[in-house]
């Protein structure tokens, strides 16, 4: 009887429940032996070509011995059986390797492709003030209620979504959080935090939950963290990474490349503490001149920005960790991912926005559906322009290509989510077609200067 036959006896749901098992077993002795045949069963269980092929690139690497490799290794190894089997059946297999599937059925009764991850800010409050970050543009007594996000939960469910990011502000200040993260145990979460509100029971929830991956905010080592977040946020955001790798949580860490800071943040021994703290994961942000007192003066320069892409595929090819970097990685997703593409953001008013960063809109969750959001006038408009740039490098509507940010507002009427987001389409809009211009130059010419990464 051929492999394939068999599989087809067995059916998809045998093949999901032997991978997330032999997930939760892990490795107890040879995890390469592990790996490849958990890789297998995912080669077996996907019917979706693309992705077919990265799992098989996976195999590839393995036997090669890329150090990235290293990072399933910890994974089988380290981190506690409840989170491996959840993230392997849910993210891996239903969001992942089963969703292309799902989401390409619904496109035909919903007239789009449904995007595969949201971002939720339940809340905007929190207890820092940062210089620069939007979430202080928001009242701290604004926020959802637990049947608002879980109703959008559910709604997104019905369309395939099992990936859930919840950002802010800061969520672990929303006190119905573990009640959402309880009441969606077949929902991958990861939530976006200062690191300060995790204390010892605060982890103990997470790791006996086993679908939430915190993603733990920094701006370099002591003196820079310290500098923008407070004395002593470095120290805790240390100790509270800690906690996590002991309790074998999946955790990740965040940094915001600015001007100031980008050689501190893509240097190779910044990446080696978090990998030694335990970090799997590591997410680049540029800093974005939005929110309260936004400051163009901190936005990498367009050297920095071309430098910083090139720092992170030779980190990449050498350390046990996946970084991503939120802009640059644009040549790897066919440009813009926001719009409802492949994701989107509700904020705390209920405002269903494009992006985390671009803070316009024209519908609200609490006076249409999800669907009927997503297919509004605002995202169509946006994803007809997609790709908005022919180099995928560029794929940005408000910094790449900021005409079409101001083109689709007047086009549909978008209003600003709060006080002060209209700027980028007014008072620094010739400073970011000017930053655009440069940046499409940086990109021909390459990085002014190539910087040792052990900076």
């Amino acid at each position: 009887m051929s492999v394939v036959t068999r599989v087809r006896e067995l059916g998809v749901e045998f093949l999901v429940d032997r991978l997330a098992a032999m997930a939760a077993r892990g490795a107890r002795t040879d995890p390469d032996r592990t790996l490849r045949r958990m890789m297998r069963l995912a080669d077996l269980i996907t019917t979706d070509p693309a992705w077919k092929a990265a799992v098989r690139g996976l195999m590839g690497k393995l036997d090669e011995g890329h150090p990235g490799m290293g990072v399933a290794r910890k994974f089988l190894t380290h981190i506690n059986p409840t989170m491996r089997s959840l993230l392997v059946r849910n993210l891996i297999v239903r969001e992942t390797l089963l969703g292309a599937d799902k989401r390409h059925a619904l496109e035909e009764r919903l007239g789009f492709y449904p995007p595969s991850t949201m971002v939720i800010s339940p809340s905007m409050w929190c207890s820092l003030r940062c210089y620069g970050c939007y979430a202080g543009m928001y009242p701290k007594d604004e926020s959802l209620s637990f049947e608002e996000v879980d109703d959008i939960i559910r709604q997104g469910k019905d369309i395939g979504m099992q990936f859930v990011v919840f950002s802010g502000g800061e969520p672990f200040a929303w006190e119905p959080l573990f009640d959402v993260l309880g009441a969606h145990r077949d929902v991958v979460f990861q939530v976006f935090t200062s690191g300060l509100f995790l204390d010892d029971d605060t982890v103990e929830r997470i790791a006996g939950l086993g679908n939430v991956s915190p993603a733990i905010s920094c701006e370099g080592f002591e003196e820079e963290t310290d500098r923008r977040r407070g004395t002593g946020a470095f120290e805790k955001v240390n100790r509270a990474m800690d906690r996590l790798r002991e309790a074998g949580v999946v955790f990740t860490f965040s940094a915001t490349a600015t001007r100031e800071n980008l050689e501190v943040v893509t240097g190779e021994r910044f990446v080696d503490h978090w990998i030694e703290r335990g970090c799997l994961v590591g997410w680049y942000f540029s800093y974005m001149p939005i929110g309260r007192g936004p400051a163009l003066k901190l936005m990498p320069t367009p050297e920095q920005r071309v430098e910083l892409s090139r720092r992170l595929k030779q980190l990449r090819a050498s350390k046990p960790i996946v970084l991503i970097d939120f802009w640059n990685d644009g040549e790897y997703v066919r440009g813009c991912i926001a719009g409802g593409r492949k994701y989107f953001h509700i904020n705390s008013k209920g405002d269903v926005e494009p992006c985390v960063f671009c803070h316009f809109a024209t519908d609200n969750i609490r006076e249409k559906s999800l669907v009927e959001c997503l297919n509004g006038k605002f995202f169509r408009a946006i994803r007809a322009r997609q790709p908005y740039h022919p180099d995928y490098r560029r794929p940005c509507m408000m910094i790449d290509s900021p005409h079409v940010l101001r083109e689709v507002v007047e086009a549909t009427g978008a209003q600003p989510t709060h006080d002060g987001a209209g700027t980028l389409v007014r008072e620094y809009a010739a400073a970011l077609d000017e930053y655009a211009r440069a940046f499409g130059q940086a990109l021909v010419d390459g990085p002014v200067t190539k910087l040792d990464v052990t900076v």
